[in-house]
């Protein structure tokens, strides 16, 4: 695969600590050829008219929502190849009280996101995932409008030389203007998952207890094991693309909290509700190991993809679940 062009990028965000964080992420990035931290909106508009930034990293929470929403206009107007960036604590934006997305707002919807809560131990992968859909913005962006200047000679042609059949092909193409119809964030192509990997969910605390022996019993079956262990209560961009990639998805739903009611009953860790959300938004193969008393777990899964365990049964649950994954792997195609 060549290697696309590092990018230049503009920081404006107030917030010091976080900006901080972000630069010193950015300028070390081999995704980065340059980064310039701007004082403040009009600062940040000066140096957009001179041009030479490919992608704009903003803090509307900050900045001013309006401000923010008129700038990000402005710039997009004038150079629709710009890739914006909303720096932002993600929970700020969608508290229900939240007018954040609200009139002229809802452009922001339109904008990548990096989430200004995710943890150290993730922010480079986050960065990097976020920076590589930047790219890709630049590249549909280019497309399109290398597709509308073809376009334009075309026509130019056609009507130089009276010739109907080369205005009638252009039509046909105007008329389905596919880049068109491509959002400012692309949905990038569902990746080929890669053979026998397998992405294991889990409590981090079982990492020396259930997890240590599980994962040695995949790898021994064949199995590549991927999880998401930097990200311990935070399931960013960087974690859905390794569920995204992997063939199958595995969870170990331990103990969490103990419920009030009913008597007995637990919930197990959010965030690997969320992962198992994930897990079926990209159709994965499922299969889940439940610790008995574990309660709500989220629905869309049958009995046949779910193993109850109990310390002393966990073995034999585990050895289960890998049958299971082999068995699937083993039929497929």
């Amino acid at each position: 695969m060549n290697e696309l062009p590092p990018l230049t990028v503009l920081l404006c965000d107030n917030d010091q600590a976080a900006a901080g964080r972000l630069y010193r992420e950015l300028a070390a990035s081999p995704m980065v050829d340059r980064v310039l931290v701007a004082e403040d909106l009009d600062d940040a508009a000066q140096r957009m008219a001179g041009g030479g930034y490919e992608v704009v990293v903003v803090d509307p929470l900050n900045l001013g929502l309006g401000a923010t929403s008129d700038f990000v206009a402005r710039i997009r107007g004038r150079d629709p190849l710009v890739a914006f960036v909303l720096h932002v604590d993600v929970a700020e934006t969608e508290r229900p009280a939240s007018v954040f997305y609200q009139g002229d707002r809802a452009r922001f919807r339109e904008l990548f996101v990096l989430d200004k809560r995710v943890p150290d131990e993730m922010l480079p992968a986050e960065t990097r995932t976020v920076l590589a859909r930047c790219q890709a913005h630049r590249l549909l962006a280019e497309g399109q409008r290398n597709a509308t200047r073809l376009l334009d000679e075309v026509y130019g042609i056609a009507e130089a030389n009276q010739d109907p059949s080369l205005r009638q092909l252009a039509e046909s193409v105007d008329t389905a203007r596919i880049l068109d119809r491509v959002p400012v964030e692309p949905a990038l192509v569902q990746p080929a998952p890669v053979p026998n990997t397998v992405f294991l969910s889990y409590r981090f605390v079982e990492e020396q207890g259930y997890v240590e022996g599980l994962r040695g019993l995949l790898e021994d079956n064949g199995f590549q094991v991927v999880t998401g262990r930097a990200a311990e209560g935070y399931v960013g961009k960087a974690v859905l693309n390794r569920i995204r990639e992997c063939e199958a998805f595995l969870s170990v739903m331990t103990r969490h909290q103990r419920l009030a009611e009913p008597a007995d009953n637990y919930t197990t860790s959010a965030w690997l509700i969320e992962e198992k959300g994930a897990a079926l938004a990209f159709n994965k193969y499922i299969v889940l190991l439940v610790e008995t008393g574990v309660g709500d777990i989220g629905g869309l899964q049958g009995d046949w993809q779910r193993h109850e365990f109990t310390p002393q049964t966990f073995l034999t649950a585990a050895r289960a679940a890998i049958r299971q994954l082999r068995a699937r792997f083993d039929t497929r195609g």
